[in-house]
């Protein structure tokens, strides 16, 4: 079920607050009017639900000044957009150095608040999930109470603990980590880790180099200016700008074009950028954990990645181990995926026979962790009636040769994409393919790799 968005406009114009009002649930955001600062601020205490506040800087009894410090004692994160007259654009001005997301002048224009409420709404809505999340660790945590469960991660097996120590060490600090390993170990899991320990308040803001278009990277990093390039409609905020001073995750940093790797280099340097299609500097406060699976000598070494860029980005590195080198840590990952998905569906389910435990430690798990716990998922829904079972026993023919093959072939494209997350470029040459050429069966098969994603 999609979150209904919840704006919050106060202003003791009763016109103009209609009017925002009207304009805000023709967006299909609901909207909350209120006359009186002070039953605002009394709102805000018993609603957690408010993604943003729209409030006029002139109201009696009480200036924009105050009401967006009496906001922040609130919700120090929640978004305050201020309405100004012109007389009174050095207060808003001083509230927006105070903490306020930003103002705008009356006459308000639709499309002008709606697109600044946007970008405070994509914030607002990245601090509600890393808040959920860090509350769903911490109740992980409480449960488990034991050096096996950590931030997400599972595993007792002695590199495990190593990894835990290293990340508690490096959580604080602020320069870049880069994450080392096989696709599928938990690689975001760690970048997690680092960011709920160093920076739990601030937004967590992952980014999968691989699924953005080459032309577009840039853009969706540092943000662009209105007219920057053919389809950019409207100023846009880039994930820097999202990630403020929390975390940016740049996953599969080795699939960014050297042409771009230069840009980043110059930003991590400089701790600033500018937007595309602007002069203007902006500080970047965010701390950079990066991750790759492949082996970065050799990308080096190949001319696909720049050495100085490998060097800025490995100031912190970590290792995650493959599952075959933790196999003792197979039986507790399986009985964590057992108790998830008994959370999740309500459903109860005894732990898995010893047999069965054996059977799983003894294989090799190319696709790690992720494959495991598909696995593990397949069985909690299917027990041993799993679909490559059903086609065993069967003695009938039932479809032509040709339509066989194909299905047969939908299947195992959908298998490896979901061990590898449906990450394209982890996969095309582990099946002989070209990027096109998987792209190709994947629109044949109409195979969604953005629910593979999110698996």
């Amino acid at each position: 079920m999609t979150e209904k968005i919840k704006i919050l406009v106060v202003d003791d114009d009763s016109y103009l607050l209609s009017a925002i009002g009207q304009t805000l649930m023709l967006h299909g955001w609901e909207a909350v009017l209120e006359s009186d600062p002070q039953q605002a601020l009394q709102h805000l205490e018993n609603d957690i639900a408010v993604h943003a506040v729209v409030s006029d800087v002139r109201m009696p009894h009480l200036d924009g000044m105050e009401f967006q410090r009496r906001v922040a004692e609130i919700d120090a994160e929640l978004p305050l957009l201020l309405i100004t007259g012109h007389g009174d654009v050095a207060l808003a001005v001083k509230a927006l150095r105070a903490g306020a997301y930003d103002f705008l002048e009356k006459p308000v224009d639709d499309e002008v608040l709606l697109t600044a409420l946007q970008r405070g709404v994509e914030k607002r809505m990245l601090v509600l999930e890393n808040r959920r999340l860090a509350a769903r660790l911490a109740d992980v945590a409480d449960e488990q109470g034991n050096g096996s469960f950590f931030h997400g991660l599972v595993g007792a097996h002695a590199c495990m603990q190593r990894l835990y120590r290293q990340i508690v060490r490096m959580a604080k600090q602020n320069d870049p980590v880069l994450i080392c390993g096989e696709t599928g170990t938990g690689k975001e899991l760690v970048a997690r880790a680092l960011h709920q320990i160093g920076r739990p308040a601030m937004p967590f803001v992952g980014v999968n180099m691989a699924a953005i278009p080459g032309d577009m990277v840039e853009a969706e990093l540092f943000g662009c200016e209105q007219g920057a390039f053919t389809g950019a409609e409207r100023a846009r905020e880039g994930k820097f700008d999202l990630a403020g001073r929390g975390t940016i995750f740049l996953d599969e940093i080795c699939s960014l074009e050297v042409a771009l790797q230069g840009k980043l280099l110059r930003a991590l340097e400089e701790r600033s950028y500018c937007p595309l299609g602007s002069n203007e500097l902006r500080p970047l406060a965010a701390r950079v954990v990066a991750s790759v699976n492949q082996d970065m000598k050799e990308e080096v070494a190949a001319g696909r990645f720049r050495e100085d860029l490998f060097y800025r980005l490995n100031v912190f590195s970590l290792e995650m181990p493959p599952l075959k080198a933790r196999r003792e840590d197979i039986p507790l990952l399986i009985e964590s995926f057992r108790q998830e998905y008994c959370r999740e569906s309500g459903e109860k389910m005894a732990p898995f026979a010893p047999n069965f435990l054996t059977e799983l430690m003894e294989q090799d798990w190319p696709g790690n962790v992720r494959e495991l716990r598909n696995r593990v998922r397949r069985f909690c829904v299917l027990g041993e009636e799993t679909i490559e079972g059903e086609w065993e026993k069967s003695n009938t023919p039932r479809l032509p040769l040709k339509e066989f093959v194909a299905l047969k072939e939908r299947e195992y494209l959908l298998a490896v994409l979901r061990t590898y997350g449906g990450k394209v470029g982890a996969v095309h040459k582990l099946l002989g393919l070209s990027r096109k050429g998987l792209y190709d069966k994947v629109n044949r098969y109409e195979i969604d790799l953005d629910a593979l994603r999110r698996e």
